[in-house]
């Protein structure tokens, strides 16, 4: 049995990895789908991406992902996404739900997403966000709410880009600023 399970997991970081920069690197258990049509189930398991042109590393951290081998999906439970640029954490996410589409080079998070911005010290809520890992484009949905240092603001949407490392508020937006 154990051979089967270090068999499924081999055989999911191989399709990971010839689809995408990301590669599972842990986890705990496995279930042996029955059919290749079924999901493979990962407990206590981690995605990881490395981007070497900005020396950046982003890892996927999760309680249980179901991934299906034939449309190339994972769909994580309880999620953490950590961004980190020359050794650096900058930038965390966490979200309920986070789907991998590996094919599409895309990250969904869902459920009530949040976003922290270590270096500008920056806080953000919103219900989904969307990360295409190619290009860098974030583009988020739903009511969001930023805490700053010196800014809090609401608005209907946001926009970004993680290798331009900018963000956006968009559609009735409002701003209240802080003096010091």
């Amino acid at each position: 049995m154990s051979v089967l399970v270090g068999l499924l997991i081999v055989a999911w970081r191989l399709a990971i990895q010839l689809n995408a920069p990301f590669a599972f690197v842990g986890g705990g258990q496995s279930q042996r789908p029955t059919s290749s049509s079924e999901t493979v189930k990962i407990v206590q398991g981690q995605l990881t991406a490395e981007v070497p042109e900005r020396k950046e590393r982003w890892t996927l951290r999760f309680a249980v992902s179901h991934y299906d081998p034939k449309r190339q999906i994972a769909t994580t439970k309880q999620s953490l996404c950590q961004v980190n640029r020359s050794g650096r954490t900058v930038t965390v996410f966490t979200a309920p739900t986070t789907v991998v589409l590996f094919k599409q080079q895309v990250m969904e998070m869902e459920g009530g997403v949040t976003v922290i911005a270590v270096l500008p010290r920056l806080k953000v809520w919103l219900p989904s966000l969307r990360w295409n890992w190619r290009n860098g484009q974030l583009i988020g949905t739903g009511k969001v709410k930023l805490e700053g240092e010196r800014v809090i603001g609401i608005a209907d949407g946001l926009k970004g880009d993680t290798t331009l490392q900018q963000l956006s508020l968009k559609d009735n937006v409002q701003l209240q600023w802080h003096e010091w």
